[in-house]
């Protein structure tokens, strides 16, 4: 009982870590939607842009949110 608990405990700081340090180099490009939503920024009104992460915010975008089709919202900090 107590090794598989171990092993548990492994499996998730190791799945952490690949998905804070996974997404350092992220681009774009790079990232595939499976969730599926829009971003909206105030400078871009009235627009959904295509994007299901906040680095997929246009670079000039100000005060961008991240709208998910699960229906939760992210503001971006970065734009």
């Amino acid at each position: 009982m107590a090794a598989t608990m171990k092993l548990s405990l492994t499996f998730v700081l190791l799945l952490s870590a690949l998905v804070v340090f996974g997404d350092a180099g992220a681009t774009c490009d790079n990232i595939r939607c499976i969730q599926g939503g829009y971003i909206t920024c105030k400078n871009y009104p009235g627009q959904k842009l295509d994007g299901c992460a906040c680095v997929c915010a246009p670079k000039d975008g100000k005060g961008c949110v991240l709208h998910l089709d699960s229906g939760s919202t992210n503001k971006c900090t970065k734009y």
